[in-house]
């Protein structure tokens, strides 16, 4: 989904705050973070991936650290590699022509490791849109994005997929690696089976395009509407891609599958709306899990399990908030949970999803007005993390990154 149109979504479903957001100390984050435990959970301790971490003080767990302020954002991301150390990279615009910036996070950081690195896109263009952070390996990130190319005018393939990669903390100059639809949208990039990365981009009309792999040619399917959003996750060595219908509220999401080589056409998840959120998609160690709404007013997550073949029976995760979800960030780490960041009204919900299905969920305000894009989140098998958002700034936007400890069950 184009960043405006996250955007737009968001600001549909947030209130006007008063003054632009301070960074928040770890005082004020607990005086605002609320723990949410489902009934369904015991005990005081979480055991994730062989590590029990004790379920107390979730929440922010330190300074929230500005990256920049006054900027247009153009897509922001983070992930965390194998040793801990997280990336949150992103495209910005501060007045001249748009920016990949990246900051580097080691264990316990309060400031990028460096400063904040920035490139130019390849050609300086300035349509540079979607950014992702890709962990290709110990201490090796790529960063993905798209651009229109100046051919963009002349054929259906007149775009590129950007990428630069990060070794050892340093960002490397972008580069053009392939060609996409033109005038389109990049949805999600993510690292196949076979460590290849594989790109969804739309176009125009009811298809989207899938690259599996940079190198190698793209397919295009047809969906069964103008879709809005789209994400790509594996279970096992088979894709799963799970779309939304753009502008729609009480319309199911759907998903196509690839089984020996063959997509399948799209079909509806029972049970589901798009709902004033986008979804969320992350394969975890018990296979891939959907977050989407449900089908009724209360707009309530709920989470389905990939079956093989199809989405189950969905499950409500027990975020019960009289606020729904306004958007969604769905992650997972070597542990196996299930984690997820969401806008709800003036606040950020950070949910854990331990056994992938029912979520313990702190809480905190941000003091200011969404606007400039979705929550991002990513997660160690410790149970810490990082979540990044953006508010309005006073000529602008202004994007924060800051700890956390998820909430135990």
């Amino acid at each position: 989904m184009p960043a405006s149109t996250r955007s737009a979504r968001i600001r549909t479903l947030t209130a006007a705050a008063a003054g632009a957001a301070a960074v928040l100390s770890l005082t004020a984050a607990c005086a605002v973070t609320t723990a949410t435990t489902n009934p369904a959970g015991s005990g005081g301790l979480s055991d994730h991936g062989g590590q029990r971490t004790a379920a107390v003080n979730p929440g922010l767990t330190g300074n929230a650290i500005t990256l920049t302020t006054n900027a247009e954002f153009s897509g922001y991301d983070a992930a965390t590699d194998s040793s801990g150390t997280t990336y949150v990279g992103w495209i910005g615009d501060t007045g001249s022509l748009r920016k990949v910036d990246l900051c580097v996070l080691p264990r316990g950081a309060k400031s990028c490791k460096g400063g904040v690195q920035q490139i130019d896109p390849p050609d300086g263009d300035s349509s540079a849109d979607g950014l992702r952070v890709l962990v290709t390996g110990p201490q090796s990130v790529t960063l993905v994005w798209f651009h229109n190319a100046d051919a963009s005018e002349t054929g259906p393939q007149g775009s590129e997929i950007s990428t630069a990669t990060v070794q050892g903390g340093i960002l490397s100059a972008g580069r053009d690696v392939a060609t996409a639809p033109s005038f389109g949208t990049m949805l999600d990039a993510v690292i196949g089976p076979d460590g290849t990365i594989w790109v969804v981009t739309r176009g125009g009309g009811n298809a989207v395009q899938v690259r599996p792999g940079l190198a190698n040619p793209p397919v295009t399917l047809k969906t069964p509407y103008l879709i809005g959003y789209a994400l790509l996750r594996f279970a096992g060595t088979e894709p799963v891609l799970v779309i939304d219908k753009d502008g729609a509220i009480s319309s199911p999401v759907s998903f196509a599958s690839q089984h020996s080589g063959s997509w399948s056409a799209f079909g509806a998840v029972a049970g589901t709306w798009t709902g004033t959120a986008n979804f969320g998609l992350a394969t975890t160690r018990s296979g891939v899990r959907l977050i989407a709404t449900t089908n009724s007013a209360s707009y309530q997550p709920v989470v389905s399990t990939w079956t093989g073949s199809a989405f189950g029976v969905r499950t409500l995760t027990g975020d019960h908030n009289s606020c729904a979800p306004g958007s969604h960030d769905a992650v997972s780490d070597a542990s196996g949970r299930l984690a997820d960041v969401s806008v709800e009204c003036d606040d950020i919900a950070v949910a854990n999803l331990a056994d992938t299905l029912h979520a313990a969920i702190f809480r905190y305000d941000v003091h200011g007005t969404f606007a400039g894009g979705q929550p991002q989140l990513t997660t160690s098998p410790n149970g810490t993390g990082w979540v990044a958002w953006s508010i309005e700034s006073a000529h602008g936007d202004e994007l924060l990154v800051a700890p956390l400890r998820l909430a135990g069950r």
